[in-house]
């Protein structure tokens, strides 16, 4: 088959590969539509603290399948689906407890195994989840990255009604972020550095936006507030840990709550632990789309998230390259972008 393989940083071919192995409780996906995600700069750029070389990358994709395990009783042959790439071991403490997806052996499709950016991939048919007849593949290859919005929001947030909440980030993870925190009655704001973003979030409805050049972030969320601050901020950026964890910090009311979401290469931020204790600032953290597959997959088929909307770029497979430095030079208006490794 044809996969995009990660020899090194900064190192990705356009290659022939061997096809999966079929392991007897997986099925083969052929690949329909496998998004970007900001993660994949990372590793990109070799800086994934877990990416091992060589690596086919992808982890947000959907696809039909093509073959099935001897042990495969559930899926069938022809099937729409779209793929949960992490690998919990079910063995360890925390998947005992029920949470897989901090799972102390896991790995992920993409990063510690091969991932998607393939005509085809080998898939656990446990992680698993059937289309809706009218979501198509595109669709689909975003309801990973919406996961981790809903997890984050639904099970770390935990938003009343009339909280107000600002968002750091207007990717597409802070985007799903603060459009499932307004569905669940909050007060939302939206942040982000880039004027395209934010326009984006108007037009998906996103009660308010700021952009974050204009004034220092503690300064107009005490002006916007009344002085208190906002009750809780998700922090959904990631790279810019040592600003964006900062203004988190500065932006949130005395008691009140941060959850990081972000995913950080490297560990830089200072937290300033007195200003924390004194205030009894809360901080947790949330990672992966744990158990989201399944009621994003409704959002979507409902209409009531669209991803389409934020879909900006499609791709042919063989630009993954391209579509990479489109997304992290910024001076063109990219959301998510999609590569297509089925060529017609």
């Amino acid at each position: 088959m044809k996969a995009m393989m990660l020899r090194a940083g900064g190192d990705m071919r356009y290659e022939t590969v061997p096809d999966p192995v079929l392991a007897d409780n997986q099925v083969v996906v052929k690949v329909h539509a496998c998004s970007i995600c900001g993660s994949d700069l990372h590793a990109f750029h070799g800086k994934h603290p877990r990416l091992t070389f060589p690596r086919i990358l992808g982890h947000e994709f959907a696809g039909e399948v093509v073959e099935v395990g001897r042990g495969v009783k559930t899926v069938r042959v022809g099937a729409r689906v779209c793929c949960d790439v992490d690998l919990a071991c079910g063995e360890c403490g925390p998947c005992k407890a029920g949470r897989g997806n901090i799972c102390e052996r896991l790995r992920t499709m993409g990063f510690d195994t091969d991932g998607a950016y393939a005509e085809y991939a080998a898939v656990p048919d446990f992680n698993l989840y059937p289309l809706p007849d009218n979501v198509t593949y595109d669709q689909a290859s975003a309801v990973q990255v919406l996961g981790i919005s809903y997890h984050a929001v639904a099970d770390r947030v935990k938003p009343q009604a009339g909280d107000r909440i600002a968002v750091i980030g207007a990717g597409p993870i802070g985007l799903g972020a603060a459009l499932i925190a307004q569905s669940l009655g909050a007060e939302v704001t939206i942040l982000d550095l880039l004027d395209y973003r934010l326009a984006l979030a108007q037009r998906l409805g996103v009660a308010g936006t700021m952009n974050a050049r204009e004034l220092r972030a503690s300064e107009w969320a005490r002006s916007v507030t009344g002085g208190q601050g906002f009750d809780k901020v998700i922090e959904c950026v990631g790279g810019l840990q040592e600003r964006t964890i900062a203004d988190a910090i500065g932006m949130v009311k005395r008691g009140g709550q941060i959850t990081i979401v972000g995913t950080f290469p490297e560990n830089k931020a200072t937290v300033p632990i007195a200003f924390l204790k004194d205030r009894e600032i809360d901080i947790n953290f949330s990672r992966g789309n744990f158990r989201a597959f399944a009621p994003c997959l409704d959002l979507v088929a409902t209409g009531k998230i669209d991803p389409d909307a934020y879909i900006s770029h499609r791709f042919p497979l063989r630009r993954a390259e391209d579509a990479l430095k489109l997304l992290q030079a910024r001076d063109v208006e990219a959301h998510k972008i999609v590569l297509h490794p089925q060529e017609l």
